[in-house]
């Protein structure tokens, strides 16, 4: 096997390798380079050189929080070996960030802010682009879950993932509607103009894992497997969604992560409206519909109701943090 990598990291990078170590996210290589870290992606050759673009323009717009990727002895950003995907970028030691600690949540909201003030001017084809898609998406979840709803009714007999969605249609439904129209009276078109010109784009998943902390405790971005050309606050409330799950997250904690966002970027109070449309739909509720009713039902019946039922319970402090976001 080491002589795999052996020949992967001297035929595609002209590096030599002197021995190796596995670890849970890389092959950490000693070269004569010097530690060095290979990675097996697994996107496709497009969504790989895509990322490594980024990683690239943002290093160039001075945003030093993120390694940019070993080019090939070709100029390219991975090297293919038997229709497997490699990368190559110096090796940094992370530790896992604490989410629970606030002084890593304010570290990893300020480091988001940076990434985004150098996150333009990125031109590639054929990568991701979800530029202008919320109000569709919002109608088409919405329409999946009514189609949902009449089939269960035309259904005789109900399981206990037919009654979970019986009962909690109203509150999702108004939700999902709310968000339309909160994104509709926004300035998302605006924003969306403005980034297509400027050609920005988003992390489009930054949570712990894709983010780390090193052992100085900055955060340090690992990973972009969902880069997408897309507004910026796309990030800042995927991130809020996220803390939101948890029972001793409240509205002042999420006031506080805005504030501390718009103090590091140009954020607005327009911009901030769009983020409460985001919050607003019901994404975890609409997904787990889809992936049960709309997709294969290879799910066993108990642990798919029981997420259904953490949904609606996280649902519940949600519901609480945007009502007072409203006040």
């Amino acid at each position: 096997m080491e002589e795999i990598f052996e020949k992967i990291v001297f035929d595609g990078y002209g590096i030599k390798l002197y021995s190796a170590r596995r670890i849970r996210t890389c092959l950490v290589c000693n070269t004569n380079k010097g530690l060095m870290a290979l990675k097996k992606q697994p996107s496709d050759s497009v969504m790989v050189s895509f990322e490594g673009m980024a990683r690239e323009k943002l290093n160039e717009n001075g945003f030093e929080n993120i390694n940019g990727f070993t080019k090939t002895v070709d100029g390219n950003f991975l090297y293919t070996y038997i229709d497997d995907n490699y990368t190559l970028e110096p090796y940094v030691e992370f530790l896992s960030p604490e989410m629970e600690d606030e002084n890593t949540v304010i570290n990893a909201v300020k480091t988001l802010a940076k990434m985004h003030n150098a996150a333009y001017g990125l031109n590639f084809e054929g990568g991701r682009n979800a530029l202008g898609r919320l109000p569709e998406l919002f109608e088409k979840r919405m329409t999946e879950l009514k189609h949902i709803k009449k089939d269960i009714k035309r259904r005789a007999n109900y399981d206990v993932m037919d009654m979970i969605v019986k009962t909690h249609y109203n509150y999702f439904t108004n939700r999902a509607e709310k968000a339309l129209e909160l994104i509709n009276s926004s300035v998302y078109k605006n924003m969306v103009l403005s980034a297509d010109c400027k050609k920005t784009f988003c992390h489009n998943s930054y949570k712990s894992g894709n983010f780390m902390c090193t052992l100085s405790g900055d955060i340090f971005i690992e990973s972009m497997p969902k880069l997408a050309y897309d507004i910026p606050v796309w990030d800042i409330a995927f991130f809020l969604r996220r803390m939101m799950k948890k029972p001793d997250f409240d509205a002042n904690y999420t006031k506080r992560i805005i504030d501390i966002y718009a103090q590091n970027t140009d954020f607005t109070q327009n911009d901030e409206a769009v983020v409460k449309a985001i919050l607003v739909f019901p994404w975890k509720f609409m997904s787990l519909c889809n992936e049960y009713y709309n997709k294969k039902r290879n799910y066993c019946l108990i642990p798919a109701s029981e997420r259904f039922s953490r949904c609606v319970e996280a649902s519940v402090n949600e519901d609480k943090i945007l009502k007072e976001l409203d006040e």
